[in-house]
């Protein structure tokens, strides 16, 4: 009978062994998943910090998604050569509510430039893709109820853009947003040379210590700005179920 048992306890070890490997396959899957998501919500972010202008008003900012006030551009470059270690990527912009005349809709317009090179830094791929020259990136609420499709051509206040991207539904007021390059922002709204808020990915440390370590780099370089933190609930959020992803692998 002996060759018997040893037969049916090499079964058991190999059906032991699959069944291993099938869980195994099945939280290394999970993990990504996870992994995937933590990931999409950095991105949806990207950055975690703003710049504003020392005279703008935070809650009408945190309403508006716009400030009313400016500052000079070269703000963005001024931080970027100043080797501040906690703040990594830089992103200049002027964004302003309005009426697109052309299409009879309020939308929020941003002009965005690409990153701003730290002249020191590693050259790696440039966190965000700007909107390249001539196009128009547009928010999903409107391409939705314009039935706009990339490559298609159309005009704002007269000047024609080439929709370049029609973005997919964030639940924000990014979904009225229309981002176009910085310069031509600026030509339109009449601020030459201005932005109003410089976002900034600070991905070296979290939490209160480091915003106040940033806050008083910040605040040394330009001294007539103030610095306040963005999304950091969906940061939360994503990094709690990565972390009890990792303890199931565990």
């Amino acid at each position: 009978a002996m060759p018997h048992v040893h037969a049916a306890v090499q079964i058991y070890n190999l059906r032991a062994d699959s069944l291993r490997a099938r869980k195994e396959l099945e939280l290394k899957e999970r993990l990504t998943v996870l992994q995937d998501e933590m990931r999409k919500a950095t991105l949806k972010l990207s950055f975690n910090l703003a710049i504003l202008p020392g005279d703008q008003d935070v809650r009408q900012w945190h309403a508006t998604d716009c400030a009313t006030t400016t500052m000079p551009e070269d703000y963005a470059d001024r931080l970027a050569d100043s080797r501040i270690v906690s703040v990594q990527h830089l992103l200049p912009m002027l964004a302003e509510k309005l009426k697109w005349p052309e299409m009879k809709r309020t939308v929020i317009l941003v002009g965005c430039k690409g990153e701003v090179a730290k002249l020191h830094k590693n050259p790696r791929a440039p966190l965000i893709q700007p909107v390249p020259d001539g196009t128009m990136v547009v928010g999903h609420e409107l391409h939705q109820s314009l039935g706009l499709k990339v490559g298609q051509k159309v005009e704002l206040m007269g000047r024609p853009f080439v929709i370049h991207k029609c973005q997919e539904e964030r639940g924000s007021k990014d979904d009225i947003g229309v981002w176009i390059p910085l310069r031509d922002a600026q030509e339109l709204l009449g601020k030459p040379g201005r932005i109003n808020a410089i976002l900034a990915l600070e991905c070296l440390c979290v939490g209160s210590e480091a915003l106040a370590r940033v806050r008083a780099d910040v605040a040394k370089r330009l001294p007539d700005t103030r610095v306040i933190e963005l999304g950091t609930k969906v940061m939360a959020r994503a990094e709690a179920r990565t972390r009890v992803g990792q303890e199931a692998v565990q």
